[in-house]
């Protein structure tokens, strides 16, 4: 799969670079610009739509490695076609993610639609077989297995946990961007360690499948970060933002949920632990202010600092450290 992962890599990044730039175009013709506000932290209008890119260049770099890459085609095939399956369920679920956020950031929806919408996608998992049955007692060997109906409940929540953590965290250039890129490299460097520990083909296969979607994430949203660090030329928008929170939302359900024995659900929050901090910072702010929960507001972690005298840059390099820090730790502790 070697060759795999570096093509879906390349590709992503190659489709990301060019697409993104034609973007602006887009979002001028259809009047979708990010305006300044005082809950904003930029100054002038700025072209929105970007997730549309990281979204192409996602799918699109997993289409033409099917096209054109055997051990990719061998692959889906595997077991009844049960990873073409799961992959199958991840795009589209993506899709309707996609177009969710594209009409949001043209028209603006009310929370409750969005949050819907959000359901929507994680049912289409659901669908698809894509959910999280159970986990490791960290106490015993022994398996906790969840009833279907808590299984499905669980999954609900955590897509949709892991969609509004990137969403909420994409409040400067570059910050959401850079942390999903740290993040999808450390699911696939998790996701290598547990392959070598299988003796399942089955989980093996699917595991395979869930690296190369890191690859492509990695690929596609690197690209588009090179257009959006400070100061951006674009931004991503609730498109990219619920967008790259579902996919990694989706392959921690596939990959790390279900090997990674008593600290299963500990090495995805870590990985996108500052994400998580900040949500919940957030929920219990509106809380204790009896504020609306989905009500957007400008003390996040990220403002919070800004309001301390930080630069964007400065902010945003201090975030990724601590994402890195957060991602190597949960390497260390997959590892051991």
């Amino acid at each position: 799969m070697f060759t795999s992962y570096i093509l879906v890599f390349l590709l992503s990044g190659l489709i990301s670079l060019v697409v993104t730039p034609l973007i602006p175009l887009l979002a001028r013709k259809f009047g979708v610009m990010d305006r300044p506000s005082e809950r904003k932290v930029h100054q002038r209008l700025i072209p929105s739509w970007g997730g549309l890119a990281i979204y192409l260049a996602f799918s699109g770099s997993i289409a033409l490695i099917f096209l054109f890459n055997d051990a990719f085609r061998l692959l889906l095939r595997s077991h009844h076609f049960l990873v073409q399956k799961y992959l199958l369920g991840i795009l589209l679920g993506a899709t309707i993610i996609t177009i969710l956020g594209l009409i949001d950031d043209k028209k603006g929806l009310k929370a409750t639609i969005k949050l819907l919408g959000q359901v929507i996608a994680g049912v289409v998992l659901l669908w698809y077989g894509i959910r999280i049955v159970g986990i490791n007692n960290p106490f015993g060997k022994t398996y906790l297995e969840f009833s279907l109906y808590l299984s499905f409940i669980i999954t609900i929540i955590w897509t949709v946990t892991f969609i509004n953590s990137v969403n909420l965290i994409d409040g400067l250039d570059g910050l959401a961007a850079g942390v999903v890129v740290i993040a999808s490299i450390t699911f696939f460097v998790i996701t290598l360690f547990q392959i070598d520990k299988q003796s399942s083909v089955a989980i093996s296969n699917r595991l395979e499948l869930v690296a190369i979607m890191a690859l492509a994430l990695v690929g596609s949203t690197s690209g588009f970060l090179l257009y959006n660090f400070h100061p951006a030329k674009i931004f991503m928008g609730d498109t990219g933002s619920m967008f790259l929170g579902f996919i990694l939302g989706a392959i921690t359900i596939m990959g790390t949920l279900k090997t990674v024995a008593a600290i299963a659900l500990l090495v995805p929050i870590m990985v996108i632990g500052l994400p998580l901090l900040d949500t919940f910072l957030t929920i219990l702010r509106r809380l204790k202010k009896r504020k609306p929960l989905l009500q957007a507001d400008r003390e996040h972690l990220h403002h919070r600092l800004l309001d301390y005298g930080w630069g964007q840059r400065r902010t945003v390099l201090l975030m990724y450290g601590i994402s890195g820090v957060l991602a190597l730790g949960a390497i260390l502790l997959t590892i051991l």
